[in-house]
């Protein structure tokens, strides 16, 4: 064994197990297979049998290592044993018994959680020489195997954590030259700390819950340790990777998110100790370190209040399978539609209760501002196409969890009356606060908030699926009705007789859902043949909208209103003495914004198809298209009808449709596998649809003029759009790939390809685009659109996820 170290009283077990493992076995004739030639060296013919016969013992061998993995630690000793032991003695990167050792761990790895529990006595006792091998793989893999099997029980985890041969075995994989291995050593150092210190905060909460500022001298010991374990904590949490937390157990990481959160109410309060004169009592943590830790902690934990995307489709359709259908082909981005509740909401709707009682609505105006402003922190906006959230954390850095920001956050605002101002045109807003307030004191802040709205001011908050779990869970399941990354949710509270927002228009659809009082809306279509698509800047209203001309509703408790993107629209509280008396003289109405983001756009759709069409023919998987031409022209024609479907886009309405076919509909019936269909059906005309415009009206001189203007002015604005392509993966050679974060690059490298040759270059170009609309498969795009879309939902339910628990979800 060399240097490597073996408790005294593992050895017997040690020399026993491997003696019964090397023990000499009677063999048969069967199980010595002899390999037949002929006279020339050849193969014999009937030998290919007797090799397949070998492989499916080498397989059952294989098998019987598998399920020598299992909670019995004897046939561990037999099978496994030898092999771990032989590649622990055996030095090489390229030993073939390290490889095999290394194949045995991964099979350690892949075993349920509780067959790592307990590990066997006899891996124990060579975990000190597989953390020491030279076999990089070895080495990783069994930190890996060591972090698995502690997180597994404290108790498992002392017993490792104490066994001296394996602490000095872990320290040499610290210190490797790998980095491979020292990231592994450091990952379970860092995960098992967590979970010891994890299961230390109840020992401390009741320090940090007693809000103490004199400590005595007897307690000052005490005090010192309790600010190291928080320390110890947020480091070990912001340092650890977001799939290695995830392993904790989830009772665990609630347990020291509600710790933390605790530790963060008060940090003000702790750090401004006046007993604590020594310096090293003093937590050390800074604020925005402790939210950030409480944000990468719940990332992985999922609501409580989760819903299913049909109890969404009931409470707002209705009970009716095809009314959801009925809506997307008759109402969708078309027309406005009210949904009107015959009895009171409450009583036949689980969903309106809940929001109900969320916001406390059956108490008064100052308990309901109350219910939604105290307790806020800032949602700072992540971007669009950021899939990164470790990338969103760099971004904010020291901003995450400070208090909220005026217009970013929270508007308080009034709608002048129209018959009070000198000048034409619509009214003007008025603001309660000045732009970029930030309210640091919350009890002024409420205070103000009250007095604005006594005086006809409206409350409007946005991102409430940040802030409130009831309203986070029914965004997530709209999200998934409607196959989009998220929906976006805002609160709006208004006093009698007042209008909030001024005339305007949304870039994305709306459902308004009335939870308190009445409100009269007023929508006019809209002007536009197009719809307005997300971050484009706003047009301004002129005076041709004529105040007659636009549909009335009047929203009552539990009625919700579908106003499609583009629509112009006002609400007010004046809705009459009679509807006043009937209904209250304040109203509250939750908007859910379901946002079309770019790559969700069927024009979103038709990139991904030209994309998936692309690395097929970079496979070589169609042999309808020229197989003359190189992979690096393949791209470039690529690129030219990405840009030339974009330029199309913005004279065709269709492109900027919102894509469905991963909307989730109900399944289980019949009945509800036509609609789906249905609806699937229409999905797919609209594709069809737009391949054959593309077809007909894609300009290769026009995007190629663009792409030149756009190199001359070395000016990369106009195809910032293309970011979200990035995600898309791309096979092939690198020097192939497009860079589209480096978009000028390849349109360089495009216009000096084709500015030589441009007849040649067009010629090429419709035969590429020929050869993409006629082969182009939908299903293969319905694919990688559905992935992409589960890649933007996993990053924006980790957002919503830690901004919740800023907002104290997940600490009961």
């Amino acid at each position: 064994m060399g240097n490597t170290y073996f408790s005294v009283q593992r050895l017997p077990l040690v020399l026993a197990a491997s003696l019964d493992a090397w023990r000499p076995r009677p063999t048969t004739a069967a199980a010595a297979p002899r390999t037949e030639t002929n006279a020339g060296g050849a193969m014999h013919p009937n030998a290919m049998d007797r090799r397949g016969k070998r492989k499916k013992r080498k397989e059952r061998g294989d098998e019987a290592v598998a399920n020598g993995l299992s909670a019995s630690s004897a046939p561990f000793d037999r099978r496994v044993f030898p092999t771990l032991l032989a590649a622990a003695q055996t030095s090489g990167q390229s030993s073939i018994s390290a490889a095999l050792a290394a194949r045995v761990l991964r099979r350690v790895l892949s075993r349920a959680p509780q067959m790592l529990s307990p590990l066997p006595d006899s891996l124990v006792a060579l975990l000190p020489c597989l953390l020491s091998s030279s076999c990089s793989s070895v080495a990783a893999l069994s930190c890996e195997v060591l972090g698995a099997a502690a997180l597994q029980s404290m108790e498992a985890g002392e017993v490792l954590a104490s066994d001296s041969g394996i602490a000095i075995g872990l320290v040499r994989a610290l210190g490797s030259r790998n980095q491979r291995v020292t990231e592994a050593a450091c990952e379970n150092v860092k995960l098992t700390s967590c979970r010891y210190l994890f299961c230390q905060v109840e020992s401390i909460c009741e320090f940090v819950n007693s809000r103490t500022t004199r400590l005595s001298k007897r307690d000052a010991a005490a005090n010192k340790i309790s600010y190291l374990i928080i320390d110890t904590v947020v480091l070990l949490v912001n340092s650890c990777k977001f799939d290695k937390l995830r392993s904790i157990q989830h009772e665990l990481i609630r347990n020291a998110l509600s710790f933390l959160y605790t530790i963060w109410k008060n940090v003000q309060l702790l750090r401004s100790s006046a007993d604590c004169n020594n310096s090293k009592y003093q937590l050390q943590s800074r604020e925005y370190e402790i939210t950030k830790a409480i944000f990468r902690l719940s990332t992985g934990l999922a609501s409580p209040a989760c819903l299913e995307p049909d109890v969404i489709r009931k409470s707002i359709f209705g009970q009716g399978e095809s009314n959801f259908e009925n809506f997307v082909l008759a109402h969708w981005e078309k027309s406005p539609n009210l949904y009107r509740r015959k009895q009171k909401p409450q009583n036949d709707d689980p969903v309106f209760a809940a929001l109900h009682s969320a916001f406390n609505l059956g108490a008064a105006a100052d308990a309901i501002i109350e219910s939604f402003v105290k307790g806020l922190a800032s949602c700072p906006a992540i971007a669009s196409d950021e899939l990164d959230i470790n990338s969103f954390l760099q971004e904010v850095h020291d901003s995450l969890g400070n208090a909220v920001k005026y217009r970013e956050d929270i508007r308080v605002l009034r709608t002048q009356d129209p018959s009070d101002q000198t000048s034409k045109g619509c009214a003007m807003e008025e603001h309660f606060f000045d732009d970029g307030t930030v309210f640091l004191d919350e009890d002024e802040f409420t205070k103000k908030c009250k007095h604005a709205f006594k005086n006809g001011y409206s409350i409007a908050l946005r991102g409430m699926e940040f802030r409130c779990e009831k309203v986070a869970a029914i965004a997530s399941a709209l999200a998934d009705l409607f196959g989009q990354p998220s929906v976006g949710a805002n609160i709006y509270f208004s006093p009698a007789r007042s209008q909030g927002l001024a005339r305007h228009y949304d870039d994305h659809c709306v459902l308004v859902w009335q939870l308190l009082g009445c409100k009269k809306w007023m929508i006019w279509p809209n002007p536009k043949p197009f719809l307005p698509r997300l971050y484009e800047p706003f047009d301004p209203l002129d005076d041709t909208i004529d105040d007659n001309s636009g549909r009335v509703e009047i929203l009552h408790e539990g009625d919700m209103l579908y106003v499609p993107r583009g629509y112009v629209h006002e609400a007010h509280t004046d809705v009459g003495e009679s509807q006043m008396n009937a209904y209250g003289v304040y109203s509250l109405h939750l908007t859910l914004a379901i946002e079309v983001e770019p790559p969700f756009e069927w024009e979103g759709f038709t990139h991904i198809a030209l994309h998936c069409w692309v690395e097929k023919q970079k496979l070589g998987g169609c042999s309808q298209f020229d197989k003359s031409m190189t992979k690096d022209e393949t791209s470039l024609y690529a690129l030219v009808l990405h840009v030339a479907i974009r330029l199309l886009s913005d004279k065709d309405p269709i492109f900027r449709k919102a894509c469905l076919v991963a909307a989730k509909l109900p399944s289980s019936s019949s009945c509800a596998t036509s609609h789906l269909k249905a609806l699937r059906s229409s999905q797919r005309s609209f594709f069809y649809e737009i391949i054959k415009n593309i077809e007909k009206n894609c300009n290769f001189k026009e995007a190629l003029e663009s792409i030149k203007l756009a190199m001359q002015e070395k000016n990369d604005e106009p195809f910032q759009w293309m970011c979200w392509l990035r995600h898309l993966p791309q096979g092939g050679d690198a020097d192939s790939r497009i860079d589209f974060c480096n978009i000028l690059k390849s349109l360089e490298e495009l216009v000096e390809a084709f500015s030589s040759n441009p007849e040649q270059a067009l010629v090429g170009f419709t035969g590429f685009k020929s050869g993409f609309c006629k082969s182009a498969v939908y299903e293969d795009a319905c694919q990688s659109f559905e992935t992409l879309l589960q890649m933007y939902r996993t990053t924006r339910n980790q957002y919503m996820s830690g901004m919740l628990a800023l907002h104290g979800a997940h600490v009961n």
